[in-house]
């Protein structure tokens, strides 16, 4: 994943600066809604007050997408962020609104995700409500909430462990996207098809990418399939998505950012050892080429 740097934000100008204000200033100051009289957040307990909590690493029994739901996303972010008219369109306003922020562009910085699965430094709702990046970078417009005061820092922890556990409550969803996605029979194995690529270089990954997992992990570090990713031979189209692999674009492809990440906790597969430099190569050169499902003509890296 490519982090913007403060030139890349000064790079939008002043132009696209006022238009994101004029936006969000258009909905005006909160009315107060999820929070209390002193002006600080309402939280309730996890799934609208029936117990349960987080299963994800961090522990983090409020790292729910119910709490965040009823606490922030519904109680807090929804006095502008509802609806098809919301700023930007980044619309919170039920958890499946919610879980579709989940791999969306920034309108304010395209080149990060409103929300990066795994990843709560390279999620742009982060910045947002931290008021800048994890290193100061500038975030564009205005702190959020909007008109409201910022959100305490256990709520800021609370969205961050959720981010990093994986999204837990939205992969469920993410993946019966990807186990219905079209699936195209591919025939050949040989090099520089997906086939190909899914035996030699990714196929250990399915153990925890899968409808069925079966790593041990799955049952208490991870909420699987993680991010809802279903790495199988046959969901083609699942992972060429433009997204988790973005044809001949290897630097926009999240799949290859994250096998060649250097920090083991962010790194796949995650727990293991890094793919080798063999397997790596076989990924690169697959997506130099487009990602084909069937052939191609290897250009070497």
């Amino acid at each position: 994943m490519q982090r913007a740097s403060n030139t890349t934000i000064t790079a939008f100008g002043s132009l696209a600066i006022a238009f994101v204000a004029t936006l969000l200033a258009a909905c005006g100051p909160g009315d107060g809604q999820g929070l209390d009289e002193n002006g600080n957040l309402i939280t309730l307990p996890p799934d609208g007050g029936t117990g349960g909590g987080g299963t994800g690493a961090s522990g983090n029994p409020d790292a729910t997408l119910s709490w965040l739901q009823n606490n922030i996303f519904g109680g807090v972010c929804t006095q502008c962020h509802t609806g098809a008219g919301a700023p930007l369109g980044v619309n919170w306003s039920s958890s499946t609104d919610s879980c579709s922020n989940i791999g969306r562009a920034s309108g304010e910085i395209p080149t990060m995700n409103e929300v990066e699965s795994g990843d709560s430094a390279a999620s742009y709702v982060i910045w947002k409500v931290d008021g800048a990046g994890p290193n100061g970078e500038a975030i564009v417009a205005e702190q959020m909430p909007l008109s409201n005061p910022p959100l305490t820092a256990d709520a800021i922890t609370n969205m961050r462990d959720w981010i990093n556990d994986g999204t837990p409550g939205c992969a469920t969803q993410s993946a019966t996207v990807n186990a219905s996605a079209p699936k195209k029979p591919v025939a050949s194995d040989t090099p520089g098809t997906w086939q190909f690529v899914w035996r030699e270089s990714l196929q250990l990954c399915s153990t925890c990418h899968s409808i069925t997992p079966t790593s041990p992990a799955c049952l208490s570090e991870l909420q699987c399939p993680p991010g809802g990713l279903v790495l199988s031979a046959d969901n083609y189209y699942g992972v060429v998505d433009g997204y988790t692999v973005a044809p001949f674009d290897p630097d926009r492809s999240r799949l290859w950012n994250r096998v060649t990440e250097t920090d083991p906790q962010h790194r796949m597969p995650y727990g293991l050892a890094p793919l080798s430099q063999r397997q790596q190569d076989i990924i690169f050169d697959w997506i130099v080429n487009g990602a084909p499902a069937r052939t191609t003509t290897s250009k070497g890296r």
